[in-house]
């Protein structure tokens, strides 16, 4: 049984440093005792053995309760910085001629709402938050006329993924950014904890005031996490509550929406066929998901949905691992110090398609 006792601490720190001067190294013998109730009051006057600095012993990091996942979204919303030559290269909604048809949005595009949004989700494991963003164009098209460069194409859509580690903060500690551009996907890790995987790292992810930046082509719209000559004019978009428009191709500083891929795109999956949203369907895990949006002009069904890209996939992963299960894909991209949970916490996309609880 342990007495209480009352030692005033004031002259307990005065005692120790007078005895200090008898014996450098030793804590003295008759405050022994003492400590063993008082080590949380006694940690800030320890000192070390020679030294006339205190020894600061830190108190452990309190645990904060989550952010919700709209607040990480906009807590890690992208800064892009997009080269622009004509309004084609304005970031939009699907639906910015007012309907879900994937095939009339070439000819509606200069006629449609040009305000700018960015769709995205967040995806939680045990681990990590998988963040996601996606940028609509209605027209992917090149600087020569569409008739005599073959590299146009109705709807665009590249996407990136900003992987937050959680660690008891409200907002975790990210540590990788991926984006997409056409055929491959790039890794750039943001600190040291994410390494080469089946991806070999680009270089480190730029950070302003926490969000990553990245840089989106001119004309094919792929998106790069370094900065990429813009030319000839370059739109900065960050996120902001109203959806605007840039006032030209030279505009550094317009604000985005945030839209939800699950309340919107993903709502829409099963309208695939001539004159809907989607096309060509495949299969995920026995499951029938549209691999495209519906385009008829110039390139048809050229633009993948998040859920369908199959970029970089390899041998290990399906098409639509990077979105669908980003936990996975990022353990094929990437080798990442410390734990990295497949168990989701909240993925909604899975839960649909009843696929939740399958590593």
């Amino acid at each position: 049984m342990v007495r209480r006792m009352h030692f005033p601490l004031g002259h307990l720190a005065d005692q120790l440093a007078l005895d200090r001067t008898h014996n450098e190294c030793e804590f003295p013998r008759r405050y022994r005792h003492i400590a063993i109730v008082l080590v949380p009051a006694l940690l800030s006057l320890l000192v070390t053995c020679g030294s006339g600095a205190p020894t600061m012993v830190p108190a452990p990091a309190a645990t904060q309760p989550s952010a919700s996942h709209a607040d990480l979204a906009r807590h890690y919303a992208p800064v892009i910085y997009q080269g622009a030559a004509t309004d084609q290269d304005y970031i939009t909604a699907v639906d910015m001629d007012s309907d879900w048809i994937g095939s009339n949005n070439w000819e509606n595009q200069p006629s449609g709402d040009l305000s700018a949004h960015v769709y995205n989700s967040v995806i939680e494991t045990e681990s990590h938050w998988f963040l996601f963003y996606s940028l609509f164009h209605p027209r992917d098209y090149t600087d020569e006329p569409c008739e005599e460069s073959d590299g146009c194409h109705e709807n665009d859509m590249e996407s990136l993924q900003v992987v937050v580690a959680k660690d008891g903060t409200a907002y975790g500690q990210p540590v990788a950014l991926l984006t997409l551009a056409h055929s491959h996907i790039y890794l750039y890790p943001i600190g040291d904890s994410v390494k080469k995987g089946t991806l070999r790292p680009q270089g480190q992810a730029q950070l302003e005031d926490g969000h990553p930046k990245v840089w989106v082509e001119t004309f094919g719209h792929g998106i790069y996490g370094k900065p990429q000559i813009l030319v000839p004019g370059t739109i900065t978009y960050r996120v902001g509550d109203q959806a605007e428009i840039p006032g030209g191709i030279k505009d550094d500083d317009v604000r985005y929406e945030l839209v939800s891929i699950y309340d919107t795109l993903w709502q829409h999956r099963t309208e695939i066929g001539p004159d809907q949203l989607f096309d060509q369907p495949f299969d995920y895990r026995g499951h029938i998901l549209p691999a495209s949006f519906d385009g008829v002009d110039w390139g048809e069904d050229k633009a993948n949905p998040p859920w369908a890209y199959n970029q970089d996939i390899g041998e290990t992963l399906l098409r639509g691992d990077f979105f669908l299960d980003p936990a996975k894909a990022l353990a094929t991209f990437a080798t990442v110090e410390g734990e990295l949970s497949r168990t989701y916490v909240d993925n909604p996309f899975l839960t649909d398609l009843g696929l939740d609880l399958m590593p």
